[in-house]
């Protein structure tokens, strides 16, 4: 929210000769933006703060003895600021002479080479030749900072930007510093490797090349990069971000700092970050495959096409769609209007576990997120559903004073103070005087989000403004939801839809990005119903656990490789813009919309007329509430179960597509464990890092207990979506056993530096 500046607010500041009115308390650093002055900084940070530590940013302000550092010095009504005085830069000068002791002499195999700052201002303000008469002092070089970042200690000039960032803006306190003087180095807290779902960001700040990414080390040099900006689809809160490429091949993301404020603000997540090089995977199918046996054929996309309208034709209205949430907003119009108009009642977006992605009438902005005095979220964590919101949360509650609410099995792990309450308590906790509060939810416990939804309700009437989020298991479920990729006039979900194929009721079933063999909740009728459809297509990068069962496989593009809009949790439509070019036979999931429809002589809408619908569609609330039963279906009442009982987690470093084909961040992957409260641990019998096998009607085994004080007494906690561990293999309500395993697989490694 912007905050309305009133005249007395403003101060009158010369800079450079040049009168500047901003804002009472502006810094100096900031205020010379406004008329294009740019002084230098190394520790500074417009979203960390003023640290003070380098000295770079040194100017010279009439009537004050001293050079003064413009990064922490807020103006004054009257002060005349010199940014390039010859006193200035004979500042700057000497700041750069000792940054410049240490320093090696690398630039030519520097990753940070070609966007350096230290390159830049040593150019402008460094002096020929040093007159350091002793030898450098030495430090390490390409140390393992973690799965993700390699250190070079030589390189670094201790701005400290990374501990900060760990500190201001994660809160998780992982970094610091040790030693000091010129022996001053970057190190983990815990001596342990630097872990956390926001790493690549540090790499960013580093001003230097001391802090570099092990995906893009040694790769390329900038000036050889072509850059694209497009929207991040690995959830959805659709981050905006660079994507530079080389040949065809995607070599890094980055941020896009103040242009995305709204949104991001400025932040990458690491799976958005790193999770890139599942595009040139050997694995991925590189041509339309048709089911031979036990064995696959590739066939011309005529072929399919022709094979996949046939069916369709003979079904006779017998079949049915599932997918959308993974499609651009064009392509998932285009789903619903194709297999609609080609008698095809039974469409739904769900493959997983999430009912509902729409937050109703009373949805936020992400920005908004910030300013609530009261956020509560609801189920899954926000953490591990959209990171780069959680990062807002944080914020709010470290720098703002919200009281952060949890409610369900889940706590909030959002690594700032939270309160855990029941739902029976949540409306009394929720201060009175709270001017504006925010739930967020994660659209999967029906009967807890129509619990909640009475909150809300009950909250309003209060007068307090309410914000509303469901961060979607798809990256444009919301989008999918509104565009029509839903049941209507009492057609069958995916759930039925399954139900429906198991029993011999369909005969044909499409499923586009959509994985439910790994990520329906039940996993033993997803597995029947799609063993038994007669035909089923898949539009897929790989073959997935669910592609496998196929009997058409048509290859996809990925998000990187097509271009139209996406729809975030916030209701925002962004443009997602092709980076590299597709293989030569794979096809975007709306050109083979376009294909098919021809084959079945269903006319297309224009370009413009989808368009037009497409707003008007995202324009208008399409849910009435959290867990609205137009889209939920009957709310029935949760039961509770005696015994150890079984909790489904989230995390984003899961799934059996785009990651489970990415070698390079392996080292990100979860790991199969089954995590308990270390009471349960010591009532059971087990210890942190023992193997064990869960029974709950199916079998998880090789798992590795975790000992975490956020998991409820009596209860196991397992991750949803890791494929050697399918969690929808268990059956819920069934007697839960937890038994030491006779063997334990190994693990994921961390990955070597690259060096």
């Amino acid at each position: 929210m912007s905050t309305t500046i009133v005249p007395t607010d403003l101060v009158t500041v010369t800079i450079d000769g040049i009168d500047v009115r901003v804002p009472k308390g502006t810094l100096l650093v900031e205020a010379s933006k406004l008329i294009a002055r740019d002084i230098p900084v190394y520790c500074y940070h417009t979203k960390l703060g003023p640290a003070g530590l380098c000295r770079i940013c040194l100017v010279e302000i009439e009537g004050m003895p001293k050079l003064q550092i413009a990064c922490n010095t807020p103006v004054a009504d009257g002060m005349k600021v010199h940014t390039a005085s010859d006193k200035s830069n004979d500042g700057r000068r000497a700041v750069m002479e000792f940054l410049l002791l240490n320093h090696p002499l690398d630039c030519p195999i520097c990753d940070k080479g070609g966007e350096c700052d230290l390159q830049d201002y040593a150019m402008a303000y460094g002096q020929g030749a040093s007159r350091l008469a002793d030898a450098k002092t030495a430090k390490p070089k390409a140390v393992d900072l973690g799965p993700t970042i390699v250190l070079d200690e030589e390189r670094c000039i201790v701005c400290q930007r990374c501990v900060r960032f760990d500190d201001i803006i994660t809160q998780e306190q992982s970094l610091r510093t040790d030693d000091r003087g010129a022996h001053t180095i970057i190190a983990t807290a815990s001596g342990q490797p630097y872990t956390s779902d926001f790493t690549g960001n540090v790499t960013e700040l580093c001003p230097v090349g001391a802090l570099t990414s092990k995906t893009y080390r040694f790769k390329s040099r900038p000036w050889d990069n072509h850059r694209t900006t497009t929207t991040c689809t690995q959830c959805g809160v659709g981050c905006a971000m660079h994507v530079d490429q080389r040949k065809d091949t995607i070599l890094r993301t980055m941020c896009v700092e103040t242009e995305d404020d709204a949104k991001s603000d400025g932040w990458l997540c690491d799976r958005g970050r790193y999770n890139v090089g599942f595009l040139g995977d050997e694995r991925r199918i590189q041509s339309p495959l048709l089911r031979s046996g036990n064995d696959f054929v590739q066939i011309a996309w005529a072929d399919a096409i022709a094979l996949w309208a046939e069916a369709l034709r003979k079904a006779n209205g017998a079949a049915g769609v599932i997918g959308g949430g993974r499609l651009l907003n064009e392509e998932a119009y285009l789903l619903q209007h194709v297999f609609r108009n080609a008698g095809v009642r039974d469409i739904d977006w769900r493959a997983g576990r999430q009912r509902q992605a729409s937050p109703g009438p009373n949805g936020g902005t992400h920005a908004e997120l910030e300013t609530a005095n009261v956020i509560v979220t609801v189920g899954s964590p926000p953490s591990e559903t959209a990171p780069v919101l959680d990062l807002r949360i944080r914020k709010a509650v470290s720098r703002n004073g919200a009281l952060l609410l949890s409610v369900g099995t889940h706590a909030a792990r959002s690594f700032v103070a939270q309160t855990h309450v029941a739902i029976d308590a949540l409306l009394a906790t929720i201060p009175e005087s709270a001017k504006r509060v925010a739930f967020v939810w994660d659209g999967i416990d029906v009967p807890l989000g129509a619990a909640v939804a009475d909150v809300m309700t009950a909250v309003a009437a209060r007068g307090t403004a309410i914000l509303g989020y469901v961060p979607g298991e798809q990256a444009n479920a919301r989008g999918a939801e509104a565009l029509g990729c839903v049941p209507r006039d009492g057609s069958r979900d995916t759930n039925a839809m399954l139900t429906a194929a198991r029993d011999g009721k369909l005969q044909t079933l499409a499923i586009f990005g959509a994985n439910p063999a790994l990520h329906h909740p039940d996993g033993a009728l997803a597995a029947a119903a799609l063993a038994a459809v007669p035909f089923l297509v898949v539009s897929d990068l790989f073959l997935t656990e669910t592609a496998q069962h196929a009997h058409l496989v048509l290859p996809a593009c990925t998000a990187f490789e097509k271009s139209g809009t996406t729809t975030d949790l916030a209701g925002d439509v962004a443009a997602v813009v092709a980076s590299v070019k597709a293989p030569e036979n794979v096809l975007a999931d709306g050109d083979m919309l376009v294909l098919l429809a021809e084959a079945l002589g269903i006319a297309l809408p224009s370009a413009d007329d989808m368009q037009a619908a497409i707003v008007t569609a995202l324009a208008s609330p399409v849910a009435s509430r959290f867990a609205d039963p137009t889209f939920c279906g009957a709310i029935a009442p949760s039961t509770a179960r005696a015994g150890l009982t079984v909790r489904i987690d989230t995390a984003i470093f899961t799934g059996g597509g785009t990651l489970a084909h990415d070698a390079r961040v392996a080292g990100l992957r979860a790991r199969p464990t089954a995590a308990l409260h270390p009471m349960t641990a010591r009532a059971l019998g087990f210890a942190d890092g023992d193997p064990v096998d869960l029974t709950a009607g199916g079998t998880l085994r090789d798992l590795t207990v975790v000992l975490r004080d956020d998991v409820p007494a009596n209860t196991v906690a397992i991750l949803a979506g890791i494929p050697e561990a399918r969690a929808n293999r268990l059956v819920e309500g069934a007697p839960v056993t937890l038994t030491r395993a006779a063997a334990h697989a190994p693990q994921f490694s961390l990955g070597a530096t690259g060096a």
